[in-house]
């Protein structure tokens, strides 16, 4: 055991010692759909009971039981190519669709007896890691195995059920809710069939391990008698199999893109990045930036030849080009980077130019413009901020940035950002409150509105619906209290006139809506005596 860790710990080694020298990796993004089975024990036991129960009743066992469900998936690889092996780094996002979690069982009338109503759809997100072999040029096959994991989750989880007498008479409707998250991982093989450098075909199967507790809420609607909460299990746990379209985008290096010059070309600590830096100045045309740059590479890889070559060519512009040339040359190109509102980049070019000719009257008029467009529009996303108009500042204050200002824009940008953060936030949770309101769990709306009050404590239509769900609390508990008396009243007539079983289930009904009722409870305790004392000892024929 010890011998296989320390070979597998060498692979991996290697493997990322390679990727810092081999710079052809790919990057990924798979697009997959298929089948997947799952196990939702506890649920399927509930419907075998039930129709088990309903046969007795000779209700047909048309409840369905869930069993399997289409899942979309889209991946995000890295892949790292080392000369054995390719190592994937991935990303998983996956939606399972549960089939069958829609039923209805009927009495032999053709009436409902039953009615399930659920959604049992599940996400999926998770990170994991793919192992394939190395192929180097398209079209090709390449087998993989992965694992990956992460979380499943979906907070809109939720069962209706109702039950139905033969007559049509409603027994009760109750609606469970839960909030899913618990922990996944899954395990997978299949193979890649690649068209070429970009397209791809994919098939790939495995197993998902994804089982765990959530607290369940009941919310009564109709005749609910038992619990308010309960504790569930959830097992989204089954095999599946996928197929799917790869894009593949390659992440490749200066230098590997102009390999026919040295394939052998090192690119040692950060002379690479530097290298970029000034080849892209270079095809700017900001010939004395990149000189510059390409002398911080060459000290680090001075006998590289990509750096060699480029350093020939910042020179022989430098050496070919007036000064006349290049101050007309720059000021062509910053006036172009203007016109396509690149301001940024036409700042470069005009500093450039005062560089060379601090006197210079265009640079110099255009770079006096930018600042007091960077000024007027940092002013204006103020004011739009002291406005509310958070989406309009944020445009202004992006434009000041644009035009040169950098501290204070990027500062108030960032304050910007935070606050249309806050603010969608706070959408979120009042639109979350208006649903609970409509769907009549005033409790839960409250709730939601009071966390919109801990961003916004001035939010006068949060307060407002606070208030209105608060009445609608006041009204249920009133109606209970009136349907509480009534019953108690006509306990108290049938005990009078000696119909103890009517007035028993009168107060056990009672005691279902408000278990502490004393008044109840006493005239059980007497009811239960009464019935002691007149019962009469049977004898019985031999």
């Amino acid at each position: 055991m010890k011998v296989g860790r320390v070979i597998l710990c060498f692979i991996f080694f290697f493997s990322f010692i390679s990727s810092l020298v081999l710079s052809n990796n790919t990057f990924d993004i798979e697009i997959f759909c298929g089948l997947s089975g799952v196990k939702m024990e506890d649920y399927n036991k509930y419907i075998d009971v039930a129709n088990d129960k309903n046969k007795d009743l000779n209700v047909n066992t048309g409840l369905k039981k869930i069993e399997k469900g289409i899942t979309p998936e889209i991946n995000f690889n890295y892949n790292i190519k080392t000369p054995f092996m390719i190592i994937g780094l991935y990303l998983k996002n996956q939606f399972l669709i549960i089939f069958d979690s829609s039923t209805v069982a009927e009495w032999g009338s053709g009436r409902s007896a039953q009615v399930i109503d659920a959604d049992f759809n599940v996400f999926y997100s998770g990170l994991g890691c793919r192992l394939s072999i190395a192929n180097n040029e398209p079209p090709y096959l390449t087998g993989f195995i992965g694992v990956d994991g992460g979380i499943c989750y979906y907070f809109w989880n939720n069962m209706y059920e109702a039950t139905y007498q033969e007559t049509g008479g409603n027994i009760y409707e109750v609606r469970k809710n839960w909030s899913t998250m618990i922990p996944g991982m899954n395990i997978e093989a299949g193979i890649n069939w690649m068209f070429n450098e970009t397209i791809g075909f994919g098939l790939k199967g495995g197993y998902r391990l994804a089982t765990g507790n959530v607290n369940v809420k009941i919310n009564n609607i109709n005749g609910w008698t038992g619990p308010t909460a309960s504790e569930d299990v959830v097992d989204y746990s089954g095999f599946f199999g996928l197929a799917g379209l790869i894009i593949k985008f390659n992440i490749q290096s200066e230098a590997d893109k102009e390999g026919q010059i040295n394939k052998n070309s090192k690119f040692p600590g950060l002379s690479e990045w530097i290298y970029k830096e000034a080849k892209s100045l270079y095809e700017e045309g900001l010939y004395k930036q990149a000189k510059e740059k390409i002398l911080e590479a060459e000290k680090i890889a001075g006998d590289n030849e990509l750096i060699i070559k480029l350093k020939e060519q910042i020179d022989n512009k430098l050496s070919s080009e007036n000064t006349v040339e290049k101050i007309s040359r720059l000021l062509k190109q910053a006036d172009d980077y203007r016109y396509k509102r690149k301001y940024k980049n036409a700042r470069k070019l005009y500093k450039e130019v005062i560089s060379i000719d601090t006197e210079n009257k265009q640079a110099r008029f255009y770079l006096d413009e930018f600042d007091n467009k960077a000024k007027e529009e940092y002013n204006k996303a103020v004011e739009l901020v002291n406005q509310g108009k958070l989406k309009k500042s944020l445009k202004s204050v992006e434009l000041a940035i644009e035009y040169g200002m950098e501290k204070e824009a990027e500062d108030l940008k960032n304050e910007i950002e935070n606050k249309l953060n806050k603010s969608n936030k706070k959408n979120t949770l009042y639109n979350e409150g208006v649903d609970k309101y409509r769907k009549g769990e005033y409790e839960e709306a409250i709730n939601k509105w009071q966390e919109v009050l801990i961003i916004d404590p001035e939010d006068k239509e949060a307060k407002k619906n606070i208030d209105k769900a608060m009445e609608k609390i006041k009204e249920m508990n009133k109606e209970e209290e009136r349907i509480i008396t009534k019953n108690i009243e006509e306990a108290k007539n049938f005990y009078n006139i000696g119909n103890f079983d009517g007035a028993l289930k009168k107060c056990e009904f009672v005691l279902r809506l408000k278990p502490e009722n004393d008044e109840c409870k006493k005239m059980i305790e007497e009811i239960k005596k009464i019935q002691e004392q007149n019962k009469v000892e049977v004898i019985e024929k031999r």
